[in-house]
């Protein structure tokens, strides 16, 4: 185990990624996206990103309403209850996000190749569907192929590995030595950490290794896989995360309300982006109050009655 501590600020972080990099985002749906992460790369003024992306539909959102997404790999971005991603579609749409499209599964196996050092992943999904008779910016023959299996059992789709830049993850805690805990639904944040050069996590919570070691079953991504820990209270809000706290729906409405127009949408940014000097100060503006209703039961890990019904 590394003697040295991997908690750096979140400046830090922010400052190893460049422009033009490609990366991948924990989380799915309204659920442990790194968005605090996100917002300090926007406002950092990084562009002509690539995202590598499975369900993060939030950050691909937020980072083609600041205009700085230029290509994406990606299965399927909408917002769970209320319908489209209006800027990522619109950006699509209008040819300034170049897209390479592919099922869930394609994705996660194109990740878990390069996570496994594999030179393609074989898969059944995809074969015989419109997805792979789509052009993206790719080589369609990098893209997918088909192989006979050399056991006698027909044809598969094989995909080539995909490794982003970076993996940005956000977990529940970690301790100095870079071991994350990760509860509930973990979606593929394995196989993106795996798959990645560089690993950033972002964390509710700094704990002792000795209470990492009390659940080690929790661990979902080992200290030796991790590069640098953030320390990032609700980094996941909007969104939710399991065990701390539930997604702020009134907060995504309120963006899904600004995304009808291109210009609502700068205000927005402008609002909880641009002028937010820090993590803290976007808090301190949602309020105590509000974050304080959002948190779960630390046993039962979602909110109780009492607290939904406020």
């Amino acid at each position: 185990m590394a003697k040295h501590s991997k908690i750096v600020s979140l400046d830090e972080a922010i400052s190893t990624i460049p422009d033009g990099a490609s990366l991948t985002g924990g989380g799915f749906a309204h659920s442990h996206q790194p968005l605090a992460f996100f917002r300090g790369l926007i406002k950092a003024g990084r562009k002509d990103l690539t995202l590598m992306g499975v369900a993060e539909c939030w950050v691909a959102e937020f980072l083609a309403a600041a205009g700085v997404l230029k290509r994406a790999y990606f299965s399927n971005f909408m917002f769970e209850g209320y319908g489209r991603c209006r800027r990522f579609s619109e950006g699509v749409e209008n040819g300034t996000i170049e897209v390479e499209d592919h099922s869930h599964f394609g994705m996660v196996m194109r990740l878990m190749a390069s996570g496994l050092g594999l030179p393609f992943m074989p898969l059944k999904a995809m074969a015989g569907t419109d997805i792979l008779a789509q052009p993206g910016f790719e080589d369609s023959a990098r893209k997918a192929q088909f192989l006979s299996s050399p056991f006698g059992n027909g044809n598969v789709t094989v995909v080539s590995p995909l490794q982003p830049d970076f993996a940005i993850i956000h977990a529940a805690r970690a301790d100095r030595h870079g071991n994350v805990q990760l509860f509930g639904t973990t979606s593929v944040v394995e196989e993106q950490a795996r798959a990645a050069k560089t690993v950033i996590v972002t964390v509710e919570e700094i704990v002792d290794t000795d209470e990492i070691r009390e659940q080690p079953s929790q661990t979902i991504i080992p200290g030796l896989m991790v590069d640098m820990i953030v320390h990032l209270p609700y980094g996941a809000h909007p969104t939710g995360m399991y065990g701390y706290y539930e997604h702020d729906s009134e907060h995504l409405a309120e963006y899904y309300r600004a995304s009808r127009s291109p210009e609502d949408t700068a205000k927005w940014l402008d609002r909880w982006v641009f002028t937010m000097p820090d993590n803290w100060t976007y808090l301190d503006t949602i309020g105590a109050g509000k974050l304080l209703s959002l948190r779960v039961d630390p046993h039962l890990g979602y909110l109780s009655k009492e607290k939904s019904d406020v």
